[in-house]
């Protein structure tokens, strides 16, 4: 009977005495590391055409959990962007279901939260709603499966396959939208999100010096959260963006990794610190790409909608406690 990894159970011989969070951005570090020796960083992989979406809800799995998942797949080499919890495999193990795993197989550790993100008019998609219904919990890429198992999960994998294309759909037509914009619109959005940028590049950099003290590097996290910026753009939209990836950005980018694990190891910094530090980064350009596809782009729209929301909001509760409206 095949063992799958479910929920995080502390004091487990597998968590190498990590905490889940820990362990959380320890395995991005160590994804990191090897993504970066075979050049392999999902952000320039031509074939990305989705993001990742887990199975058995179609829930978008669209915050810091999308990095560990991007990274560990380009890790193993998965074609797929779909995943699976490993409670979901395991209670259909138990139901009689026989599911077998590839060899090489490696699940991912996700620490499950609100993904504050507007997706087909829910406002909080809570990818917990599948699985053990706990915050730490792990997930299987559908490629980690062998090819008969597979078929056992199918009847989830249309839906999931849905999801992502209306998703990137609708992402598009906002993403155009956005763009034609006048400047006088969009450019209060724009600062704002610029101004957020800097400020997530000063937390990273405090928390990678404070993760690997001996490092004396001057550390410019540009490249990578533009290459983040310009991935996330790409398959938010189904991969219908022209790709403006150049090879001095990607060149940039492997320098810059290269650089910090280098370091980091030489120096024996905590690797979970590092990868925290450079999850941070790239989460800010995931937000910033996230923000150029949002329907609320003006800031403006934004605030209307916002006080649409609150009013909205108001008049259900004074519904709820009998008052007249």
């Amino acid at each position: 009977m095949e063992y799958f990894q479910t929920a995080w159970r502390d004091g487990s011989s597998l968590n190498k005495g990590l905490t889940s969070e820990e362990f959380f951005y320890n395995q991005i570090y160590n994804a990191l590391e090897v993504n970066v020796a075979n050049r392999t960083l999902p952000f320039f992989n031509a074939d990305a055409k989705s993001i990742p979406v887990e199975l058995s809800t179609g829930k978008i799995i669209n915050d810091e959990n999308l990095i560990a998942l991007e990274q560990i797949s380009s890790k193993k080499g998965y074609s797929s962007n779909v995943w699976i919890y490993g409670d979901v495999l395991d209670k259909m193990q138990k139901e009689g279901i026989s599911l077998n795993l590839r060899r090489d197989a490696e699940p991912a550790l996700c620490l499950t939260k609100y993904a504050n993100y507007t997706h087909l008019n829910k406002p909080d998609l809570y990818i917990a709603e599948g699985g053990a219904k706990t915050k730490a919990q792990y997930l299987y890429n559908y490629d980690s499966l062998d090819e008969r198992s597979k078929k056992a999960v199918d009847k989830y994998f249309k839906n999931a396959v849905e999801v992502n294309q209306v998703h990137a759909e609708e992402n598009l037509k906002n993403y155009i939208d956005n763009l034609k914009k006048s400047k006088s619109q969009v450019l209060p959005r724009l600062e704002a999100m610029k101004s957020a940028l800097k400020t997530a590049v000063q937390n990273s950099e405090a928390i990678l010096k404070k993760g690997n003290q001996n490092c004396d590097q001057n550390v410019n996290f540009a490249p990578v959260i533009n290459a983040q910026i310009r991935h996330m753009c790409q398959v938010n939209t189904g991969a219908r963006l022209k790709n403006t990836s150049n090879p001095a950005m990607e060149n940039a980018c492997y320098d810059f990794f290269s650089q910090i694990i280098t370091d980091t190891n030489k120096n024996k910094g905590q690797k979970w610190m590092v990868g925290e530090a450079v999850t941070k980064a790239m989460s800010a350009g995931l937000e910033y790409a996230k923000s150029c596809t949002s329907k609320d782009f003006n800031l403006e729209v934004r605030k209307n909608r916002e006080e649409q929301s609150i009013k909205t909001e108001k008049l259900k509760k004074r519904g709820y406690e009998g008052l007249s409206y």
